[in-house]
C-alpha cells in the first residue's frame, strides 16, 4: 500500500456530449487542499478520462482511501466502483461525498460498499478521515457503528481565502488539454434564500476568496500553455455578491493585462444602479465579459414570489437588455412543474421566454426543465404532502436513474396535474422558439432529415403556443438518448 488517497468522478449513467467540456471544480479544490497539506493524492475522472477504468483499477490497489463524488445520476456508477474497489483492495475505505450524500447521507452511510459519507465541503472532513483513526473524533460525516449510522457534528465551514489556489498539475494532462471552458472558484455559497437552492437548504453561506487570490489566480491561469485561448468561467454561485470586490477584480484584470473572455452567473436584480450599472457593465466588456447567466426560473411572479427569488420578470426583461446593450450573451434558465404552481403561471413563463427571444437571437435560454425536490425545503415537504416519496436506499436510487437523462421523470411526481406540458416545454423552447438553424446545430444526435422533421413541429408549436398532445417528443424521447 502506497497510503494513497484516491479521489473518483465517477460516470453519469448516460453520456452527454457536454459532460468533458469543463473539469470537475470541486475534486480539483478537494486534490489541491490535500496536495497542499501533504496528503499524497491521485484525481481520476470517469467522465472525460479514456482509459478510465484501467487507471481506477490500477489506482484504488493503491490507496487506502478511495473517495466518491457522487451526483444522484452517477449513483449506478459509484456502487460497482465501489465493489469494484473493495474487490481489488479489500482494506481500502470506501467514502461517498458530493450532493446526493449530503442530501441523504444516513441511507447512503447504511450501505455495505460505504465506510463514510461526507456532508457538505469535503476539504477538511477528508483531510480528517485521512489522518484520524477515530472517526468518531471527525466532524462532517455519517458511518457505521455497532450496525448503526452516526451522524456526527457538522464540519465548520471552509473559508476560501485560507485555501490554496488551484494546483493545475493534479488535473490529468489529457482533461486540460480537452476541455473547452476553464474554471475558477472566487467564492463559495450564496446568501440569498431561494427556497429550491441547495445553498439555501444547507445553508452555506458566501465566502470569498480576496482581490489579489483571485487575480494571481488568473495569472497563474494565463500562463498554461493548454489554456490559451480559451474561455474562463468564474464558477461562484453567485459573483457579484460583494460589487466592490467583483469590480476591484474587473478593474484588476484590465489594468494587469489579464483580460480574457469570461462568464459567470448573476442575478436579476443586480442589473441595476445599485450595483452592476452601466459603467461596470462596460468595464465588465472591456475585461472580456461575454455571458451572464440568469437564473429567472418563472414568469410567474406568484411563482416567484413562493420560491423566494426575490426578482421581477420586469428585471429579468431589463437585465437582457443591459446585456445585449453591451454586447454580453444573457443567459436564462427556467423550471415548471413546482408544488402549486398552475398551468397559468407556465404560460407566463412561456410568455417571458418569447419576449426574451424576441428581444435579439443573442439570448440564451435554458429549459424550462422539471423542478426536482431537494430534502430539507418546504417545496419538498409539498412534493410529499402530494403523496411523492424518494427512494429509501440507494439500490432503490440507483434503479430509478439507470439509462434516464434526468434524475427523476414527470410521469412520477404526483404534484404535476400537466405532466405532459412540463415533461415537454425544454424540448419545444429547444427545438421551437431558437431559429431552425440554431435548433438544428443542437448536440441530439439522429439522423439530418429527421431532425429537420422534429425542428419544423417544434417550431409550428411554438409559434402557435400549442403544446398539447406532444406526440412527436414523446416519439424523440423514446428514441433519442443524448
Amino acid at each position: 500500500m502506497n497510503n494513497r488517497l484516491l479521489l473518483v468522478n465517477p460516470p453519469f449513467n448516460v453520456a452527454k456530449d457536454n459532460y468533458d467540456s469543463s473539469v470537475s471544480v470541486g475534486l480539483l479544490s478537494l486534490a489541491t487542499y490535500l496536495d497542499w497539506r501533504g496528503v499524497p493524492v491521485k484525481l481520476i475522472d470517469g467522465v472525460r478520462q479514456k482509459d478510465f477504468l484501467k487507471i481506477f483499477q490500477q489506482a484504488a490497489a493503491a490507496s487506502d482511501l478511495i473517495c466518491f463524488s457522487v451526483m444522484t445520476m452517477q449513483i449506478p456508477q459509484a456502487l460497482e466502483l465501489s465493489e469494484l474497489a473493495k474487490e481489488i483492495n479489500p482494506q481500502s475505505k470506501i467514502i461517498w461525498g458530493g450532493a446526493h450524500p449530503t442530501f441523504f447521507p444516513e441511507q447512503t452511510a447504511r450501505h455495505s460498499l460505504i465506510d463514510a459519507v461526507v456532508i457538505g465541503d469535503g476539504e477538511y472532513v477528508i483531510f480528517d478521515l485521512f489522518n484520524e483513526p477515530d472517526w468518531q473524533k471527525v466532524n462532517g460525516i455519517a458511518y457505521k457503528k455497532g450496525g448503526e449510522v452516526v451522524i456526527n457534528s457538522r464540519q465548520k465551514p471552509l473559508d476560501p481565502k485560507t485555501m490554496p489556489l488551484f494546483n493545475w498539475e493534479l488535473e490529468p494532462r489529457e482533461i486540460l488539454e480537452n476541455l473547452s471552458l476553464i474554471p475558477t472558484l472566487t467564492s463559495r455559497g450564496c446568501p440569498h434564500r431561494c427556497a429550491f437552492c441547495i445553498n439555501a437548504i444547507l445553508k452555506n453561506s458566501w465566502r470569498a476568496r480576496t482581490v489579489d487570490q483571485v487575480l494571481e489566480d488568473l495569472k497563474i491561469i494565463s500562463g498554461k500553455d493548454y489554456f490559451a485561448g480559451k474561455p474562463l468561467r468564474f464558477w461562484d454561485e453567485n459573483f457579484f455578491v460583494d460589487i466592490r470586490r467583483a469590480k476591484a477584480i474587473v478593474n484588476g484584470m484590465i489594468e494587469r493585462g489579464l483580460e480574457r473572455p469570461w462568464e459567470t452567473t448573476v442575478r436579476a436584480n443586480y442589473i441595476s444602479a445599485a450595483m452592476v450599472d452601466d459603467n461596470f457593465m462596460g468595464k465588465m466588456k472591456q475585461s472580456g465579459c461575454y455571458l451572464l447567466s440568469f437564473g429567472a426560473e418563472s414568469g410567474s411572479q406568484i411563482v416567484l414570489d413562493k420560491i423566494k427569488k426575490d426578482i421581477t420578470p420586469e428585471q429579468i426583461i431589463y437585465a437582457a437588455k443591459q446585456c445585449l446593450k453591451h454586447k454580453i450573451i444573457p443567459q436564462f434558465s427556467f423550471m415548471v412543474g413546482l408544488p402549486g404552481e398552475l398551468k397559468q403561471d407556465m404560460k407566463l413563463t412561456v410568455k417571458l421566454i418569447d419576449k426574451l427571444i424576441k428581444l435579439s437571437d443573442q439570448v440564451q435560454i435554458l429549459g424550462p426543465q422539471a423542478f426536482r425536490p431537494y430534502p430539507g425545503s418546504e417545496l419538498y415537504l409539498e412534493c410529499v404532502a402530494s403523496g411523492w416519496s424518494a427512494p429509501e436506499t440507494l439500490p432503490a436510487w440507483s434503479h430509478l436513474v439507470k439509462n434516464q437523462l434526468n434524475y427523476l421523470q414527470v410521469k412520477n411526481f404526483n404534484w404535476v396535474k400537466h405532466k405532459d406540458f412540463v415533461d415537454s416545454m425544454e424540448a419545444y423552447v429547444r427545438f421551437g422558439a431558437h431559429s431552425i438553424k440554431s435548433a438544428m446545430g443542437s448536440s441530439v444526435k439522429a439522423r439530418k432529415f429527421i431532425k429537420l422533421a422534429f425542428v419544423l413541429i417544434c417550431q409550428l408549436r411554438w409559434k402557435l403556443k400549442f403544446f398539447a398532445w406532444p406526440f412527436e417528443f414523446k416519439l424523440a424521447k423514446k428514441f433519442v438518448t443524448k
